[in-house]
């Protein structure tokens, strides 16, 4: 919420504006046009307020109609930096207003849709063409002032752009703003610009068509009008009527294959191709007709483009049609539109299957009719033509995703042939990292053993493309060659720079492809060799997403007995401060919650907790809050399956001594050692035997008559005495505990829950609850005796 004081202070700003408005010369205006077009923005609150919410004679209401009507003026000034900067600053208004100023823009469209018209320097015009651009974009959500300002002003703003872009005073920046202008524009305004469909494709194609090697023509347009045109010619189909919008687009799809067909028709007639049509397309050309003299069409092709002249011509048009054809491929579509993908594919394998031939595959069949000079300017241009071939396949790759999984298989055996034939040329190898990668990411995992011993020279060239190169400099002669690193030892210095003969293009489609090979490929495949180098090209290159994936993915290790070398030092060393090299050596798992409703049940089960281990941990527990129920004396018992090693472990859990060893029992012994648990004689039931924890002789040492005796290992190993006896009583102290608690349990133990032992098919086996020596066969004789003697 604005304060007086905001107000205050943005009417102080705004009146400073139009002082230096007024003030200044219109001839330094452009001098000062960025500071005051800023500073609007300080004082937008006043200029976006609407005039009805404030009194008559509000001071804010009279500073902003005097701001405005000062600019209108100075749009019809007689000077070209007035009107320059005034068309700066309605832009910044009209942005910093908002609904309230964009309402009151009718007379600034109007001024500046004349401003188009007048012989103003381009940049002007350019600022123009921007300035009404937005302001037709900021009606988009108010269908008022779409009825008041861009419906009335559109239609002229379209005709004297494309006359101004036919014209000879036009500029690369105006035609650039042109094209920008109504490919932002058609899709909103499909109906407005149905009326000038023909002239915008005219011109459009006629930007397509001219190239360098055109003779005789006048203009010239740069790569970034092209695409600008390949995208405006694409969403032209928006302006079919009756929602014909996906048939015109089809319509567009179909005369640009056909095209690029009749094209290879001409420019691939030196030699014999090795293909066949899938998609049923016919030869433009008679299969016996006559060759003879240059290279050349006539007409206009099927997709309206003007005829050419020679095969470096021919080449440039059937490059320009596959860059046409991405741009449809990538460029949205207001409707849902059916693809014949069959079509592009089979331009795409016409494309692959003819290859500059290399000395060790000579494939190519030449034409005997057709000289050797434009055979070889066919090889010359091949390569270009293979790189908008490989962009077109890794846009389709990119748009489709796994719709298109089917076509990666034979794509990735083209492509990889192709690369076998023309890896010499940077820009192949630049799109066949890019297509390379695309492929990877979708069917990547699912490569065989065939298919990765394919993709392996892609993978190592990207390793060299990224690696540095090392020059050798002999100390003594100062002479350069290509040794290797191991001839510094003999005198000379290796001095390793990064190729300057790289281009960046390159260089950043290798840095992508590399962690993706480390992370799709099955690393099983990879031969033990690439994976060296692929890990040294990441080390060496410090690259942090490859060396991420390379410890992510480590290498197949045939013998399971050896440890698996990983990078993870390195990228630990490098990246200590990243955030996922912390997360990879040190990962943090988040507290899983159980379901408790508040913080109190916490902090109560906590405060149990640590009451029950310290009274663990004390030797003792208290039994002064009352006798436990059956359920809970039942969990108390030892496991009968339970074997002393575990116990013995369970009971240290705990414990504040330190953890001891303890000798096995021999099990016959403890079997001998049994006592019968004597029952009350007025009890009605039968007397019942009940199994203790196995507790051997070391166990219990404060037992009565049992005699302790201490560690034999202590006492060979020649420890003091004192230390003997510490060991010795440390170890009382962590086994009291453990007998005090047995003896709880079996005292709250129901004798009628008890297991009966006695019975011939019970597997239990009573354990000694003392240490005292067997007096069973000396109680029974002492029975006999008084029997006898009574």
């Amino acid at each position: 919420m604005a304060t007086p004081s905001d107000g205050t202070n943005a009417q102080a700003v705004l009146r400073a504006i139009t002082y230096r408005l007024s003030s200044t010369p219109p001839r330094q205006l452009p001098q000062v046009a960025a500071q005051l077009a800023g500073q609007i923005w300080a004082c937008k609150d006043l200029i976006s307020s609407p005039l009805g919410s404030t009194k008559q004679g509000n001071e804010g209401s009279i500073i902003v109609n005097r701001f405005r009507t000062y600019l209108s003026t100075l749009l019809q000034d007689r000077t070209i930096e007035g009107r320059w900067a005034a068309v700066v600053l309605v832009k910044a208004t009209i942005e910093a207003g908002g609904v309230e100023a964009l309402s009151k823009s009718n007379a600034w469209v109007r001024s500046l849709l004349g401003m188009l018209k007048k012989p103003d320097p381009s940049t002007t015009r350019i600022l123009a063409i921007i300035t009404l651009t937005r302001v037709f974009i900021l009606t988009w959500d108010y269908t008022n002032l779409i009825r008041e300002i861009t419906t009335p002003a559109l239609p002229a703003f379209i005709g004297t752009c494309l006359s101004n872009a036919e014209n000879q005073r036009c500029s690369g920046g105006e035609l650039q703003a042109i094209l920008e202008a109504f490919a932002t524009l058609i899709p909103k305004h499909p109906t407005m610009f149905r009326t000038h469909e023909s002239q915008v494709r005219s011109t459009l194609l006629r930007i397509l068509s001219i190239t360098s090697s055109t003779v005789g023509s006048e203009k010239y347009y740069t790569a970034e009008h092209r695409r600008s045109a390949q995208r405006l010619l694409v969403l032209l189909h928006n302006c079919a009527p009756k929602q014909g919008a996906p048939d015109k687009w089809n319509e567009t799809l179909r005369a640009t294959v056909t095209a690029a067909h009749t094209t290879c028709d001409r420019i691939f007639r030196s030699v014999i191709e090795d293909w066949q049509s899938t998609s049923g397309v016919q030869p433009s050309l008679a299969i016996n007709a006559l060759l003879q003299g240059e290279v050349e069409v006539d007409n206009d092709d099927a997709a309206g483009m003007t005829g050419w002249k020679g095969v470096y011509a021919g080449s440039e048009r059937l490059v320009a049609l596959l860059d046409l054809l991405s741009s449809q491929m990538e460029t949205v579509t207001a409707g849902a539109v059916t693809i014949r993908i069959g079509l592009v594919l089979d331009l795409l394998t016409r494309l692959y299957s003819l290859r500059t031939p290399s000395a060790k595959l000579a494939t190519v069949k030449p034409n005997q009719q057709i000289s050797k000079d434009e055979r070889e300017a066919l090889f010359a241009i091949l390569p270009g033509i293979h790189v908008a071939a490989l962009e077109l396949t890794r846009i389709i790759l990119h748009r489709f995703g796994n719709s298109v999984a089917s076509i990666t298989q034979p794509l990735l055996a083209q492509i990889t042939w192709l690369f076998q034939a023309e890896a010499s040329y940077s820009g192949v190898r630049t799109s066949t990292y890019g297509a390379l990668a695309n492929i990877l990411k979708l069917q990547g995992p699912t490569l065989g053993r065939g298919d990765v011993s394919d993709v392996e020279s892609i993978v190592k060239a990207c390793c060299q493309d990224l690696l540095p190169t090392a020059q050798v400099v002999s100390a003594a002669h100062g002479v350069v060659n290509g040794s290797s690193s191991q001839d510094g030892v003999l005198g000379q210095q290796a001095s390793k720079t990064t190729s300057a003969n790289v281009p960046a293009t390159l260089r950043l489609a290798a840095e992508a492809l590399l962690p993706i090979c480390f992370s799709q490929i099955a690393p099983t495949y990879l031969p033990g060799r690439l994976r060296t180098l692929m890990e040294r090209t990441a080390v060496l290159t410090q690259h942090k997403d490859a060396l991420f994936a390379s410890v992510l993915n480590l290498a197949s290790n045939g013998s399971r007995s050896k440890t698996q070398p990983s990078l993870l030092p390195l990228l630990a060393m490098q990246y200590s401060q990243s955030a996922e090299v912390e997360a990879l050596l040190r990962p943090r798992m988040p507290v899983i919650r159980t379901g408790r409703s508040g913080s109190g049940e916490s902090e109560a089960d906590e405060e149990e907790y640590e009451d029950e281990r310290s009274a663990i941990v004390n030797g003792y527990e208290d039994t002064a809050d009352g006798a436990h129920d059956d359920e809970e004396v039942t969990n108390g018992l030892p496991d009968p399956h339970q074997n002393i090693s575990g116990t013995a472990d369970h009971e240290d859990l705990y414990s504040a001594s330190p953890k001891r060893h303890v000798r096995a029992v021999d099990p016959e012994v403890t079997h001998d050692k049994r006592k019968v648990m004597d029952n009350d004689d007025d009890s009605a039931h039968t007397a019942k035997r009940v199994r203790a924890a196995l507790t051997p002789d070391a166990l219990l040492p404060d037992a009565v008559g049992s005699g302790f005796e201490p560690d034999h290992s202590t006492a060979q190993s020649g420890i003091p005495d004192s230390l003997a006896t510490a060991r010795v009583t440390s170890q009382q102290r962590g086994l009291a505990p453990a007998s005090i608690s047995t003896e709880g349990a079996f005292a709250g133990y129901n004798a009628g829950d008890m297991v009966d032992i006695g019975s011939e098919g019970s597997d239990f086996e009573m354990p000694p609850l003392t240490m005292e020596q067997d007096t069973e066969d000396e109680d029974e004789e002492d029975e006999q005796d008084e029997d006898g003697g009574g």
